[in-house]
């Protein structure tokens, strides 16, 4: 199965990163954090970090920025992989809006605008007619982007995140899933000043479990 590697477009916020906060309270499992029970992580190289998302979540829209400025530190260790959570007819209607946009290779520019469309200009973009009108606004053919989200292609991927989503206990968004392994969620980090901090040790703790599990020194 494939999934998408979103290395998001900053710009203009490279001079915002923050090297994360100082916490004097270790996360504690239960509380900040989950673990799943699981002896497999993923084969890559880098630590995998899944968002589970959805466009139609207030909460994805406001926490993007924040992991974006603190996945620019991590661009060697982490990769970022954004899977939309699929519930309904309409987030899945919102996921294949999202693999369209990513198979156009448009998907860096306009991963936020659709974000702002729903939430800001209130927008029905998971009605196939709002999104037929919203992405001709950005010079795309109407009718090119109508057959490719009825595409066999995009059914795949639509298919292949609910599928996954399936494999965790995943039932909100955004949800933070760690090397398939560790997850969180904003209710569990319940404030801004201890997102970094909480991350980070997830992070440290996935790197300790491959060395540990490959006996890696």
């Amino acid at each position: 199965m494939r999934l998408v590697r979103l290395r998001r477009q900053v710009g203009f916020i490279l001079f915002l990163v923050f090297v994360g906060f100082v916490s004097a309270d270790e996360p504690q499992l239960g509380d900040d954090y989950q673990k799943l029970d699981t002896q497999l992580f993923p084969s890559g190289a880098r630590v995998e970090l899944m968002e589970f998302f959805s466009y139609s979540c207030l909460g994805c829209y406001q926490l993007g920025p924040d992991l974006d400025r603190w996945y620019l530190g991590q661009l060697d260790d982490v990769d970022l992989i954004l899977i939309p959570l699929i519930t309904n007819e309409q987030s899945a209607r919102l996921a294949a809006l999202f693999y369209a946009l990513e198979t156009l290779d448009r998907l860096t520019h306009m991963h936020y605008e659709v974000f702002s469309a729903i939430h800001d200009q209130n927008k029905r973009l998971w009605e196939m007619g709002a999104q037929l009108e919203w992405v001709s606004s950005y010079g795309i053919e109407v009718d090119e982007f109508k057959q490719l989200l009825n595409s066999d292609r995009i059914r795949e991927r639509v298919n292949s995140a609910r599928a996954l989503t399936k494999q965790y206990p995943i039932s909100v968004t955004p949800t933070l899933l760690i090397d398939r392994v560790y997850w969180t969620t904003p209710s569990m980090i319940r404030s801004r000043d201890r997102f970094v901090p909480i991350l980070n040790f997830l992070i440290t703790q996935s790197i300790g479990r491959r060395k540990i599990l490959t006996g890696t020194p």
